[in-house]
């Protein structure tokens, strides 16, 4: 089998509630089922094979022939390339918050997001608030395909480090794998990925999808 220990967002998955497509010595298809998300790492041809008759609204892969055939074949309506990036586990209790009610709508209007879909995300412990005194100044989360998001700082604190500071406080509580998925031309997340220590993987995720997380 081929090694999956630097590739995080196959072990998240493995760690998730998942079904196995196909396996074998070189090639792993599996569905993540809370992100509705197939992932597909291995030989292209047998990869193209057995999935290429279904049907999905999330396809994830580092192997771009596979992304290209997709690309050109399926009718998925958006399409994102990633570098992904994972870092070390932190020690010691997070100074983290499960947002309140009235956060809750914050987060959503500042999302861009319904408020139904941020409590759910509450009401499973997947979205924390960090407080300066009583207020709350940055807020983070994990996506259901478990990678790190939803990263966002009041304007006012921005530039102060607060990026890395919620990061690393969620680093402590985090059970799966702690990795992250930006956009190839992000330039400045990049940055702020680096100047916090995280660890870029030496291949890019290829993304086919029908809608969001």
């Amino acid at each position: 089998m081929f090694n999956i220990r630097n590739m995080p967002h196959v072990k998240a998955t493995l760690l998730s509630a998942y079904e196995v497509i196909y396996k074998d010595d070189e090639t792993l298809i599996i569905y993540n089922v809370p992100a509705d998300t197939y992932i597909a790492e291995g030989k292209a041809k047998t990869i193209i094979g057995n999935i290429k008759s279904l049907k999905m609204s999330r396809f994830e892969t580092s192997n771009k022939e596979v992304f290209d055939y997709f690309y050109k074949t399926q009718n998925f309506k958006y399409h994102q390339i990633c570098l992904q990036c994972h870092h070390k586990r932190g020690k010691g209790k997070a100074k983290l918050d499960i947002p309140s009610l009235e956060e809750i709508k914050w987060i959503a209007e500042t999302y861009g997001t319904a408020v139904c879909k941020i409590t759910e995300l509450a009401e499973n412990h997947k979205i924390f608030v960090y407080h300066e005194g009583d207020d709350a100044v940055s807020y983070i989360g994990i996506h259901s395909d478990g990678s790190i998001g939803f990263l966002y700082t009041k304007p006012e604190y921005r530039e102060q480090g607060y990026s890395a500071k919620i990061q690393n406080e969620l680093f402590k509580i985090m059970k799966s794998p702690i990795f992250a998925q930006i956009l190839v031309d992000n330039k400045i997340s990049i940055a702020r990925h680096k100047e916090n220590n995280w660890t870029f993987n030496r291949y890019k995720i290829y993304w086919l999808f029908n809608k969001g997380f």
